[in-house]
């Protein structure tokens, strides 16, 4: 079945639908983006919090590009693009925290790179790697003001995206259909995460590729295809009205030159709404919070996911329509010596002693 994008250039699909629909990106590459979450607080380490490590589901957030570049006349250039520069601007507390989500941000991608090498070494023209750099060339001021000049052009609109965003920062508040005065008040405050929340939407038009700096990407003269999951029906959003506004201001609200790419958006909704597999499925066993995923320091067995009803769909959606369970155990367990490498050989050039 033919799909269309709309007038924004989006177009949301259910992920089950993906394998018979026909989409044509039209010559443009594919962007997939994600980032490092910020430290979740448990009390079993108050002071240090949780870090978001490599965890066995997260390859399937990325496997969708796979379907849509079979489908493609032209081979697109797979980025797999992420934003640790803007989460160690925002949710990067410490030095300790910046480190970690670094190395991280590193396993994953090498882990990423070497899967694609191997399953599907002649899907794309090549698979890239690239921290986004345009977010952190504006000043926090600029991308607030951004944000605050849409807000005045599209009050209406923004006001659902604001309670998105604030819902995301603190779901229990706004778990109820009608607001309570504590949640409205939250919503009016000047909380400087929130308001980095607001920056942090605004930064997705920078960092995939509608709005391009010099020394960013080494562009496709078309554009780009970004694909992501439920979450990014907002982000999508937001970016539409970035790329209208800094088009019609031009470059001297930025002050500096700038590449404007129209480019398309794909959201694959899933059913059960489980956190983004770069994220991680964190679970609370009393007062106590743990990762709950298969990673290579639990040692847990991929057979985990099979009693994990929200996360069992993303495992299913890679072992039916692209790598077998059998495949994919293989490579997990090849792969586990090359990460503990690979984690050493970077906590030494970071300086960074002490275990996590």
């Amino acid at each position: 079945m033919n799909y269309q994008f709309d007038k924004n250039n989006q177009l949301i699909l259910k992920r089950a639908d993906l394998k018979t629909a026909e989409i044509d990106i039209g010559g443009r590459d594919i962007i997939i983006g994600f980032n490092e979450p910020a430290f979740k607080i448990s009390s079993e380490d108050s002071e240090n919090g949780l870090d978001s490590k490599l965890n066995a589901r997260l390859v399937t957030y990325f496997l969708p590009a796979v379907e849509v570049a079979l489908k493609q006349k032209i081979k697109p250039r797979l980025i797999l693009l992420s934003g640790l520069n803007v989460t160690l601007r925002w949710n990067a507390k410490t030095e300790r925290e910046k480190k970690i989500m670094t190395i991280n941000n590193h396993l994953k991608f090498d882990f990423l790179k070497v899967f694609f090498e191997k399953f599907y070494p002649e899907i794309f023209s090549s698979v890239e790697c690239m921290v986004a750099q345009d977010p952190i060339k504006i000043s926090e001021d600029k991308l607030f003001e951004i944000w605050r000049l849409i807000e005045r052009q599209h009050p209406d609109e923004i006001f659902e995206i604001k309670l998105q965003l604030a819902r995301f920062r603190k779901p229990k508040l706004f778990n109820d259909k009608n607001l309570s005065v504590e949640a409205k008040e939250y919503l009016d405050s000047n909380n400087q995460d929130l308001q980095n929340s607001f920056k942090y939407a605004i930064s997705h038009s920078m960092a995939l590729g509608d709005v391009n700096f010099e020394s960013g990407f080494v562009h496709n003269p078309i554009g780009y295809l970004s694909i992501g999951g439920n979450q990014e029906i907002v982000f999508n959003s937001i970016r539409t009205y970035v790329f209208d506004l800094l088009k019609f201001k031009g470059e001297d609200f930025l002050g500096q030159k700038i590449i404007f790419k129209n480019n398309l958006k794909l959201v694959l909704e899933n059913p059960e709404k489980a956190p983004p597999p770069y994220n991680g499925f964190y679970r609370k066993n009393g007062d106590r919070l743990f990762l709950d995923e298969v990673t290579f320091e639990n040692s847990r067995d991929l057979t985990f996911y099979d009693e994990h009803k929200k996360l069992k769909l993303d495992m299913e959606f890679m072992y039916q329509n692209f790598v077998s369970k059998e495949e994919y155990l293989g490579f997990w367990q090849e792969y586990k010596d090359t990460y503990f490498e690979l984690k050493e050989k970077y906590r030494k050039e970071f300086v960074f002693e002490e275990d996590f």
